[in-house]
């Protein structure tokens, strides 16, 4: 049996709930009930650099089934709305897997308004669904109104595989971080400057800075980062490694 979570978006907030309108599958006719983007930022997939784009994390692994998509429907902005999208998901947010390249029409701006299923993800395992905006549709911002996607009803629970350290890697411990959590930095190539940065989940850097190797192995206090519950990501740059690694923060 699948259930659907129903993604509702919000102007610069996005909030998961499985609660559904008056009217099923109709959405009503207000921006503010939409979310919009109208200046680029580094997308959480390296790959589609300074873009528009909005992440939602469904707070654990699920087989994810039909996508069903509300384009922004206030009559006012309704060229705003996404026309050609990408899609990526992952299970970590920092592997990201391309779902497709699709196009969405432009809504009508009506209150009987319905969307369209625009693809089924047939049991694809994912935390992370990130839409990324390629064009819209000659608006000056990029916006969505809403979100649904039907899933398993229970999470996937796995195992992470041993992944070979390389050049490059680092781990957090302990992590979920605690008063005493430290980033230990591995570089076993190059004594060149390590290039660190922490994002949260939106893009928002949280701490960025530079470290000269002295060892093979270096230290990054973490445990007094301003941070609230949630995931946030430790991105790595020596020279063309780059590495990425996820930190969790609990109440």
């Amino acid at each position: 049996m699948n259930k659907s979570i129903l993604i509702a978006l919000f102007f610069a907030f996005a909030g998961a709930n499985i609660s559904a309108q008056c009217f099923l599958d109709r959405h009503n006719t207000t921006w503010f009930d939409s979310w919009i983007s109208c200046t680029a930022s580094m997308n959480p997939n390296p790959v589609r650099g300074e873009s528009h784009w909005i992440m939602y994390n469904l707070n654990d692994a699920y087989e994810l089934f039909q996508m069903h998509i509300w384009n922004a429907n206030a009559p006012e902005y309704l060229t705003d709305g996404m026309n050609d999208i990408v899609i990526d998901i992952s299970n970590d947010g920092v592997s990201w897997t391309e779902a497709g390249v699709f196009q969405i029409p432009m809504a009508d701006g009506t209150s009987i308004y319905e969307g369209l299923d625009l693809f089924d993800f047939e049991g694809a395992s994912a935390q992370y669904v990130l839409i990324t905006g390629l064009s819209n549709h000659g608006g000056s911002c990029f916006g969505l109104s809403e979100i649904r996607i039907d899933v398993a009803d229970a999470p996937i629970v796995g195992v992470d595989e041993p992944v070979d350290p390389g050049c490059l890697s680092a781990s957090i411990f302990p992590n979920p971080v605690t008063e005493a959590s430290k980033a230990i930095i591995s570089s076993h190539c190059s004594n060149a400057t390590i290039y660190y940065s922490i994002r949260d989940i939106s893009g928002k850097t949280i701490k960025s800075g530079e470290i000269t190797p002295v060892s093979n192995e270096v230290e990054l206090d973490i445990s007094s980062l301003p941070i609230v519950a949630g995931s946030y990501i430790l991105s790595l740059q020596q020279l063309d490694l780059v590495r990425r690694v996820k930190i969790v923060k609990v109440e």
